[in-house]
């Protein structure tokens, strides 16, 4: 063990705060992220900036509202979207706050499964640690094919506005294929080592009847009206739901950002709340441009967001933005990689995922490339699911939503149940009295969400128009319960939780303390 903490590295950079710890000089990141039980591997070159976009630039309303704008038109019309929206904002910026102090007093690159360990201690911390790992691990993994596959539908908008009725433009595999070329241009800035690497608008408003008492129920495909105004505007949580989530990218980076303790925590909740903020003027903006619903409604192209463009700016224009927001998306596609790239990486340090030796290792440049490899190859393999179903993307935006906000409850509920006396706040940052309260709206807001996302999207339910997300949230729930529970080779048998990659914390707790009085007597 005394190799590990004696391994050449690079050196930091010295400043008030560096301490002399075994034969390493280690500044307060390095400390308490060994107090924590690991060795510092990445480069900790991020500061508050760097660490809050890695947030917002995932959640990516510029690009989220279009994605999904279609799919709010006809689940509730601009009236549930703007609420909707409105309401998921506001409550996600909640949770992000709730999350914000568990990260502040544990700020490490897999976040929410080693908070859940934490605060499970001894006898609850592995299986909470296992099963958080699993659904936030699959969440993330749903994210980077789900975004990119909205892209690639902003791009055969284009192309469908400018070559109409070229079918191949409908194929699922010409669909695919465009997504994982996507995928291959997102992977390359997470494993390249970073050293290398006029419009006029035409028309008018609409009213303030048609945006804010405008209510829309098309998801009744048959004669029948199976599905209700009220349950129509539940299902269209969805469009909201799946821009507000990710608040754990900042979490994932804590072992790369200055400060971390401080600075990732005012990232993640800083970044919800400015994307809520910012987003809500844009929406209303949006809405009130719309020219004809009617025709966005009926509109046929991959991703009617373009019809709303034909109508405001005109084919050439709305071909333009399109491909903006390909780009724009794509790299918003770059952003969840990196969140999913650590979180494999994380896991596989402490040996949840079969291979996990391989996809925790770095390149010589600290890049972990394997695991880049390992994320770009099942996100691939994910969206095959748009070559057979008509709801595919639909469904794998409400996996991965479920996923991850599945994932936050966890800890949420430890923090403050089994973990209550064990979990000792950041002096840097929490939300004293008023922590219980927010950690309640949260759980019930999270609660809200994985029951309404399973519910199916369109009536009748056929093979086509069923929404796949329980059943992969079904085979998310098989594998960790089975990689649990399985006799003999279960990870109930040998999984203890993080492993210390660096000298017990509990046997340098004594000498990480003096240290810390006297960084805190120097300052």
């Amino acid at each position: 063990m005394e190799d590990e903490i004696t391994e050449k590295r690079p050196a930091p950079e010295v400043n008030s705060s560096d301490v002399e710890f075994g034969k390493v000089l280690m500044n307060k990141d390095e400390l308490l992220l060994a107090q924590l039980g690991y060795k510092q591997e990445f480069y900790r070159k991020l500061g508050f900036f760097e660490n809050w976009a890695a947030t917002f630039s995932s959640m990516n309303f510029i690009s989220g509202i279009p994605v999904l704008f279609a799919f709010a038109m006809y689940t509730g019309g601009p009236t549930a979207a703007f609420s909707n929206w409105t309401m998921v904002g506001g409550l996600s910026t909640i949770v992000s706050l709730v999350m914000a102090e568990i990260a502040a007093a544990l700020p490490t690159a897999g976040g929410i499964y080693f908070w859940a360990y934490r605060l499970g201690g001894e006898k609850w911390g592995p299986s909470l640690a296992w099963f958080t790992a699993w659904w936030n691990w699959a969440g993330w993994i749903c994210v980077v094919p789900g975004v990119q596959q909205g892209s690639t539908n902003f791009l055969l908008s284009a192309l469908e506005i400018k070559y109409p009725n070229q079918d191949i433009f409908f194929k699922g595999w010409f669909q695919w294929l465009l997504t994982a070329i996507g995928m291959l241009v997102a992977m390359a800035p997470n494993i390249i080592s970073q050293r290398i690497l006029k419009l006029y608008f035409r028309g008018h408003f609409a009213s303030k009847k048609d945006v804010f008492n405008h209510i829309v129920n098309q998801i009744n495909l048959g004669d029948k009206q199976t599905a209700s105004d009220g349950y129509t505007w539940v299902v269209g949580v969805l469009f909201g739901a799946w821009v507000f989530y990710g608040y754990d990218a900042s979490a994932h980076l804590a072992e790369e950002t200055h400060d971390a303790s401080e600075t990732v925590a005012k990232g993640m909740w800083i970044s919800t709340a400015s994307a809520w903020l910012l987003s809500v003027p844009t929406l209303i903006l949006i809405l009130f441009c719309i020219q004809d619903f009617d025709g966005i409604v009926a509109g046929t192209l991959t991703n009617n967001w373009g019809i709303f463009l034909v109508q405001l700016i005109g084919e050439n224009g709305a071909v333009a933005i399109l491909c903006l927001l390909w780009v724009d998306s794509t790299c918003a596609t770059a952003s969840c990689f990196m969140s999913a790239q650590r979180v494999t990486y994380a896991i596989a340090r402490d040996g949840v995922l079969p291979g996990s030796k391989y996809f925790r290792k770095l390149s010589k440049e600290r890049m972990a490339v394997n695991a880049g490899f390992l994320v770009c190859l099942l996100s691939i393999l994910i969206s095959c699911a748009v070559i057979g179903s008509t709801v595919a993307f639909t469904a794998i935006t409400a996996t991965a939503t479920i996923c991850t906000n599945f994932s936050y409850l966890i800890p949420i509920v430890a923090r403050h149940t089994i973990g209550r006396k064990r979990f000792q706040p950041s002096p840097t940052w929490n939300l004293g009295h008023f922590s219980v309260y927010m950690a309640i709206i949260a759980g019930l807001y999270i609660t809200f969400l994985f029951a309404v996302l399973v519910l199916p999207q369109l009536y009748p339910v056929t093979e086509e128009t069923l929404n796949y997300a329980p059943i992969t949230i079904g085979i998310v729930t098989v594998i960790s319960a089975g990689g649990w529970f399985l006799p003999v080779w279960g990870a109930r048998h040998w999984f203890e939780g993080p492993k210390k990659t660096i000298q017990a914390a509990e046997e340098q707790a004594l000498e990480i303390e003096r240290r810390n009085s006297s960084i805190k007597a120097a300052e």
